[in-house]
């Protein structure tokens, strides 16, 4: 099975940076590709893999005002229908628009789950939030669980540890809780 997971957003943005931080998690996980998209989103739609994959995710920031950190999951498929275009013009589609133009073409992928971590903060120069980085971390340890099933067994632990900035630390003898806190 071939899983490609597409990371969107501007890696000096801020919150933003949360769909290229994960792929940069995922990024030698046995079993999925995963890219970080930094420019116009539209160049999703170059991606060989997009059209070849048989799951597709993206993992992009999003603002609905929900608290920054929260993780929304969308079917692909049922987003695009109730999605409006907010196009940023010709040079720039944005994630809905680049979506909406997938399916008029018939190349949005059968399936295809769009990940959204709630932003705050999205100025440039401006490092991600506490809250997005553990939800960076969050997301990429699921990813990584999810495509690893029925391949080799993958220890999502330590690919959320993979992400820049976090430090993880695990109570002796209860390996159920576990803290992922600022470095």
């Amino acid at each position: 099975m071939t899983v490609l997971v597409l990371g969107v957003g501007h890696p000096d943005r801020g919150d933003d940076a949360a769909g290229p931080l994960v792929a940069a998690a995922l990024e030698d996980v046995e079993g999925l590709e995963a890219l970080a998209v930094t420019a116009d989103p539209s160049a999703i739609l170059t991606e060989p893999l997009w059209d070849r994959a048989d799951r597709v995710y993206l993992v992009d920031t999003v603002c609905t005002g929900a608290r920054p950190g929260t993780v929304h999951r969308w079917s692909g498929a049922r987003l695009v229908e109730h999605l409006p275009a907010t196009g940023g013009g010709t040079h720039d589609l944005g994630v809905a628009t680049t979506l909406q133009l997938a399916a008029a073409l018939g190349r949005l992928p059968e399936d295809l789950t769009v990940i959204g971590i709630e932003a705050g903060c999205c100025e440039v120069g401006r490092p991600p939030s506490r809250p997005v980085r553990h939800a960076v971390a969050i997301v990429a340890a699921a990813l990584a669980r999810e495509a690893g099933a029925g391949t080799t067994e993958v220890d999502a632990l330590q690919v959320a540890v993979r992400v820049r900035g976090l430090e993880v630390s695990v109570r002796a003898g209860e390996r159920r809780h576990v803290r992922l806190g600022e470095g």
